[in-house]
């Protein structure tokens, strides 16, 4: 057989037998189609019995016979019911993940409030010019009202520890406002122009003349424990919090305590004496019948005694808050109340001893080593926008 090739790229058959190489080539083609439609029924049978058994992995037991398309498409539906069921869970979570969205790492805040304590102190005073008048010891409490202004910073969350523990700094001022200031009182001190009025009125003559130079007005002993503003207070602690409801949320803020105040202490001491003392008073123009026996001619001698001194008390110990937030999703500024306790330890010197230039009379003040204070106010917070 031969074939003659153009350039066209046809060819034209010469052989005598040009139907039997056309049935030959007919019957090759038709094995290899029928090869090929085998071949794709396998693959196909294949395909089907591996979305079978994906599709009995993900239900184990279907509602319908697998393999079809009928139930490829309830197949789905799981994952589109997933949705809703996914819905109560995004419900049930915007509370915790909008707080841990929107509280920040570092809150800045600044509060407002007031603060009391008792200025516990054993006072002695010593009279030179004729003790024991005007004299003695005293225990006092006296009662101080503190306004507070102050600010702090709280830290970032420390991991995911019970509570979400925060580091925070604290600081501010103390300012006296209608406290007690007197620690030691007796008698009047501070009554204008006495004793000397009282000494020029008196009558020499009659039972008035009988008066010991401690009878006359003005006289007396003060000491004063008065609170130079501003005293200063810093803390450092840790702030755990406790979700309450949807709004509240409530921290409780052990820390460390330190405080510095100083405070002036005047003392005074006013007091009459008589040089040469009366020997006889009943001889002093006392009688209604001549003869009348002379008024008696006494000298009294006014002293007085001013002195002050000062001192800074440096105090540390343990404090206690508890705030409670109100509105906690509010931006950019979240309110909160607070009520706070600190339990303090004086560790400066607790005694102060003072006199005035002419050793007239010498004054001291021990303060209590350890003291209770307590108080509460409003903390405004900078939280930022959403």
């Amino acid at each position: 057989m031969m074939f003659v090739i153009r350039s066209g790229g046809g060819a034209s058959a010469t052989s005598p037998a040009p139907g039997r190489a056309l049935r030959r080539a007919a019957r090759g083609a038709d094995a290899i189609a029928l090869r090929a439609v085998v071949l794709s029924v396998l693959l196909a049978a294949l395909l089907l019995l591996g979305i079978s058994a994906q599709a009995d992995e993900i239900e184990p037991e279907p509602e319908t016979a697998p393999g079809t398309q009928a139930e490829r498409e309830p197949e789905a539906e799981p994952e589109a019911e997933a949705e809703p069921e996914a819905e109560p869970e995004a419900d049930a979570k915007p509370v915790s993940k909008l707080d841990e969205v929107a509280e920040p790492r570092w809150i800045p805040s600044f509060d407002v409030g007031m603060e009391t304590f008792d200025y516990n102190t054993k006072t002695t005073v010593q009279n030179f010019v004729n003790p024991p008048a005007w004299a003695g010891k005293q225990k006092e409490a006296a009662r101080q009202l503190m306004v507070r202004l102050g600010g702090e910073l709280m830290g970032p969350p420390m991991g995911d520890l019970p509570g979400k523990p925060r580091l925070f700094a604290q600081g501010g001022v103390l300012l006296q406002t209608f406290s007690s200031d007197l620690v030691y009182d007796i008698g009047s001190p501070g009554d204008p122009g006495q004793p000397e009025i009282a000494i020029n009125g008196y009558v020499r003559g009659g039972a008035n003349g009988r008066n010991l130079p401690t009878d006359f007005d003005g006289q007396g002993s003060d000491v004063l424990g008065r609170f130079e503003n501003p005293s200063w207070y810093a803390g450092l602690g840790v702030a755990f919090s406790v979700p309450i409801g949807t709004n509240l949320l409530l921290y409780v803020k052990p820390s460390v305590q330190y405080t510095v105040e100083k405070i002036d202490l005047p003392g005074r001491l006013t007091t009459v004496d008589e040089p040469v003392p009366m020997v006889d008073p009943a001889n002093c123009g006392i009688g209604s019948r001549p003869p009348i026996p002379p008024p008696c001619l006494r000298e009294f001698l006014v002293f007085r005694s001013a002195a002050s001194d000062s001192t800074t008390d440096h105090s540390v110990g343990a404090g206690l808050e508890i705030a409670m937030v109100l509105f906690k999703n509010v931006r950019p500024i979240r309110v909160s109340l607070y009520s706070e306790a600190r339990f303090m330890w004086l560790v400066s010197g607790s005694t102060t001893t003072f006199g005035d230039p002419n050793s007239y009379a010498s004054y001291s003040v021990d303060r209590d080593s350890f003291g209770i204070r307590g108080g509460g106010g409003v903390r405004f917070s900078w939280v930022g926008f959403d």
